[in-house]
């Protein structure tokens, strides 16, 4: 494969010095809105034994939640992908947000058919932020420096999931969840307003005549195929993500069910998590920069988490607290570090594809990414169903994760 340090270089910010000198305050915003988006969709999941009990539901069913979100983004991404390119990376990325806003709401109504409609509205919404927000750092982020960039602004889903772990539960306990749901609601709005200062700067790319409606909804999924090295990278994205949200999902409910913790004990190892996620997408970031192989570092943490998955066979309500920490640490790390470098590499990759835009690749991709987090909490129901025991299902994981190494380990030989 080679090396990202001799790809072509990222088209220069179009405009005036201004467009340079707000490359950090685009960042942050779209890291903040990253983080408020990430918590709302992990609140549910962190507060699963609470709602399950008032549902009197199973809860490894929160699983399912996180499917239909993902079944929400594939339709935004395979009907939307050429939005970004018509309305501008800021503008749709402010739409995004307030769908994901919205349907949170939605859960607020007190039937379970409204956590399903809410989430399939959550995953409209989400279905946006990642075309835009690539688009928007791939026109203003530095080449040398863009997978830490990436990396950094991927790291608003697992400190949106240390907000979730830490901040519902304790909402849940003293007022209910659905104030930690509403919590959720107003920072995301809140956001939004936060990004129509840099709007006009970010947005002078936009074309009015292009047509944002897809007329035919598989064409970037097709031109992701048709590229080898960018389907192999779809290919190991939609496997990583498979394994990142069982483990987002499933983290509580395991701790409270295999080691009888208490829901804020629980919470706290969840933040673990995804504190180890948070710290592997920058240490991730920062040493595929540095070795100027993405897939070779990314094929590496794939032969990690194998190990870390099939340690999970070994769970057993008798373990010490800190090894119950380690293990589910390790769980966020490998199964998360993967993000922001891939998403990078995705980018790098689709600006070699001859009448393509990136925005439209990375839709592409995120089909593929979405498709594993809608087939990957459900593979983990039905193995925890089959065998009545997470250890079985953590450790089924390790099946995305080789074959995640199976799909760089042809990058990194080209």
């Amino acid at each position: 494969m080679e090396r990202s340090s001799s790809a072509p270089p990222a088209a220069a910010p179009r405009g005036d010095t201004a467009l340079r000198s707000s490359l950090w305050f685009l960042v942050g915003a779209l890291l903040t809105g990253h983080i408020m988006a990430s918590m709302a969709l992990l609140v549910l999941p962190a507060l699963a034994p609470e709602v399950a009990r008032e549902y009197r539901i199973d809860a490894v069913l929160i699983g399912y939640f996180i499917s239909l979100v993902s079944l929400g983004q594939l339709v935004t991404l395979t009907w939307l992908g050429n939005m970004t390119h018509r309305c501008g990376g800021c503008r749709v990325n402010q739409l995004g947000h307030t769908a994901v806003a919205l349907g949170m709401a939605l859960t607020l109504v007190p039937a379970p058919l409204f956590i399903a409609l809410g989430a399939l509205v959550v995953g409209l919404g989400y279905g946006l932020i990642g075309p835009s927000f690539t688009h928007l750092l791939m026109r203003f982020a530095p080449s040398a420096r863009r997978n830490f960039i990436f990396s950094l602004q991927q790291t608003g889903v697992p400190i949106g999931g240390i907000a979730a772990a830490l901040i519902a539960p304790a909402i849940a306990l003293a007022l209910g969840w659905r104030w930690a749901v509403a919590a959720s609601v107003l920072s995301i709005f809140a956001v939004v307003a936060l990004m129509q200062r840099g709007r006009r700067q970010w947005d002078d790319d936009r074309d009015r005549g292009a047509r944002p409606v897809a007329m035919n909804p598989f064409a970037n999924v097709l031109m992701v195929w048709r590229h080898k090295p960018l389907r192999n990278v779809a290919l190991a994205g939609w496997l990583f993500c498979w394994a990142q949200f069982c483990v987002a999902a499933y983290t509580v409910v395991a701790c409270v069910q295999v080691f009888d913790m208490s829901l804020l004990a629980a919470g706290a190892i969840l933040t673990a998590v995804q504190v180890a996620n948070a710290l592997g997408r920058l240490f991730i970031g920062w040493l595929c920069d540095a070795l100027g192989n993405t897939a070779r570092v990314l094929a590496w943490n794939s032969l990690l988490m194998i190990v870390t998955c099939l340690a999970s066979l070994a769970m057993a309500p008798d373990w010490p607290l800190i090894a119950v920490y380690v293990l589910f640490a390790l769980h966020g790390f490998t199964s998360g570090a993967w993000a922001g470098a891939t998403l990078a590499e995705a980018g790098r990759l689709a600006q070699q594809i001859r009448g393509g835009t990136v925005s439209a690749a990375i839709s592409g991709v995120l089909v593929f990414f979405n498709t594993g987090k809608f087939i990957g909490p459900i593979a983990f129901a039905n193995v925890y169903w089959a065998t009545q025991s997470y250890g079985w299902a953590f450790a089924s994981l390790a099946l995305p994760a080789g074959l995640a190494w199976l799909c760089l380990r042809a990058n990194v030989a080209r």
